[in-house]
């Protein structure tokens, strides 16, 4: 089958596209560009000069027409697959927060550049202001990564751009991934070459609107074109395959031919972070990409990404992550964004350096108004009264120019572990394990696993995704029994489990208050109050 038309491909048209060269192959790019170009010049030559200018009416009408293409089509302009399209719901959980959310910003840069500049960009959730007045820069050539402590209003910001709510020109193609791709009958190859074919129809779609209304002379028709000339079809099913792969689809763990419908969350994520790579938009906006990666995946995404030609805005909770693919920080900070070139280890001195000089320009000008002060109140006892209101004006002009005390960062968490006994070894030792979810030899996870932890192990547990690491830690917490072979725990050991997957722990219809109190019950060895737990709580950010 042709993954970009459908349709089935017979066995001499398959003969004929397998024994093209790579020159016959660019002979018919070529020709393609060119019989655009024709038609393009056609056009124009047959408008005349009367419809070379359509005036602001004309310009409007291709921005909303665009606008609508661009919602109805695959996405790509508008969130892609991870942030809408023409999946209907796809947008519900960003056109929730986009009622509450009030946005406003200037276009600054010009309207047919690829780098775009918005002023006065304000953002406002709820009567909360997010953003006020700041400078948004997404320039060709940056890979910015997203910083601000968690509630600060990054996902609303991304959002606020990925929706349009702030003048982006239409031309500008962007990609917002934040959820996982639909689950359908189209495999992950197929998933990820229909998006893109689809984009190619709603350019095209765009590129002749633009030609009726404002002519071939159209700045935006540039854009467009070169757009277009770098999606190739003759190469759509190579790359979609090779990002699939990098990602870690392949017949060991879950083949590319499986339908979505038949993945987890976490593979429709890759799906959805395959096809916005494919894309490769002007503008790409990842929200947490590396969230369901194992550590070969994230290793390679980090590679790819930190090659990325066009506009990257990235968030990611990984130090890691930030200095290999970002080459510009953006700080989300006093309702202010402000930039930093470099990565996040360059950030993090530049930051110190300001903060270090601030706070010394600060204490130096409290010192000198409080040498001031002192000159005034001993001239005022010793009756120099004009020298006195002298000082006194010097003091007050200083005192109404004085800078702020600086708002130096702070953790946001404090991490204490409390001291617990240590129990002699052996503490969780496991002898000759074996384990399947079948209980079938031939599908063992294990086979015959001798391991102990003990109270001064720190052990990091690496491998692919499906390996079993998960099937491991619930052997070690008793939720799982070994299919052969004998784990057998101290009688006094107790302990604490966190899940990557929240609702398997938390219970929605409980307060976290609640929740501590009957997930941790009193006991003749546990005691704790409820001060304690109101106490602890704030500790790690709950209030």
């Amino acid at each position: 089958m042709d993954l970009v038309t459908g349709k089935p491909i017979k066995n001499k048209e398959r003969e004929l596209l397998t024994a093209l060269t790579a020159e016959e192959k660019k002979a018919q790019k070529d020709a393609r560009a060119a019989d655009k170009d024709a038609k393009r010049a056609a056009k124009k030559s047959g408008k005349g000069a009367s419809d070379g200018d359509k005036g602001a009416d004309a310009d409007a009408d291709v921005a909303a027409t665009i606008a609508k293409l661009t919602m109805s089509g695959a996405g790509a302009g508008r969130g892609g697959e991870g942030g809408g399209g023409a999946g209907g719901g796809q947008l519900s959980g960003q056109e929730m927060l986009a009622r509450q959310r009030a946005v406003t910003g200037v276009l600054a840069s010009h309207p047919t550049s690829r780098d775009v500049k918005i002023e006065k960009f304000s953002v406002t959730v709820a009567g909360n202001c997010l953003l006020d007045d700041a400078t948004l820069e997404l320039n060709v050539g940056m890979r910015l990564g997203f910083i601000g402590q968690n509630g600060s209003g990054k996902t609303n910001v991304l959002n606020a751009i990925a929706l349009r709510e702030v003048p982006i020109p239409e031309m500008i193609d962007l990609y917002h991934l934040h959820q996982e791709a639909e689950p359908t009958e189209r495999t992950a190859v197929e998933a990820v070459v229909d998006h893109i074919t689809a984009e190619i129809a709603r350019l095209e779609a765009a590129q002749d609107h633009i030609l009726e209304t404002s002519g071939a002379d159209d700045e935006r028709l540039e854009v467009i074109s070169d757009r277009l000339s770098e999606l190739d079809p003759d190469t759509f099913e190579f790359e979609a395959r090779k990002i699939l792969s990098g990602l870690g689809f392949s017949n060991k763990t879950v083949p590319m031919e499986r339908m979505t419908k038949d993945m987890s969350g976490g593979w429709r994520m890759r799906v959805s972070l395959a096809k916005a790579l494919f894309a490769a938009p002007t503008l790409l906006i990842l929200d947490e990409p590396t969230n369901h990666l194992d550590l070969e995946a994230c290793v390679w995404l980090e590679e790819h990404l930190s090659h990325y030609k066009k506009c990257l805005m990235v968030v990611s909770h990984s130090q890691d992550f930030l200095n290999t693919v970002c080459n510009k920080i953006v700080w989300l900070h006093n309702k202010d964004l402000r930039y930093y070139s470099g990565n996040y280890s360059t950030f993090c001195a530049q930051v110190e350096a300001e903060e270090k000089i601030q706070m010394k320009l600060y204490e130096k000008q409290q010192a000198d108004m409080q040498k001031l002060a002192d000159y005034v109140e001993t001239n005022h006892a010793n009756g120099k009264a004009k020298s006195a209101a002298s000082k006194d004006k010097v003091l007050n002009k200083i005192k109404s120019e004085a800078v702020t005390k600086p708002k130096l960062r702070e953790n946001t968490f404090t991490f204490e572990f409390p001291e617990c006994s240590k129990l002699p070894s052996p503490v969780l030792p496991f002898d000759g394990v074996s384990f399947a979810y079948s209980g079938k030899k031939e599908d063992y996870l294990y086979h015959e696993l001798d391991i102990g932890v003990d109270c001064d192990s720190r052990i990091a547990l690496v491998g692919p995704n499906g390996c079993g690491k998960s099937t491991l830690l619930k052997l070690m917490a008793g939720e799982l029994g070994a299919t052969k072979g004998d784990i057998k725990p101290h009688p006094q050991l107790l302990i604490g489990r966190y899940n990557q997957h929240s609702n398997e722990q938390l219970d929605p219809e409980k307060r976290v208050f609640e929740f501590f109190k009957s997930t941790y019950p009193n006991s003749p060895t546990f005691k704790r109050t409820d001060e304690y737990w109101r106490s602890w709580l704030p500790r790690v950010g709950v209030g």
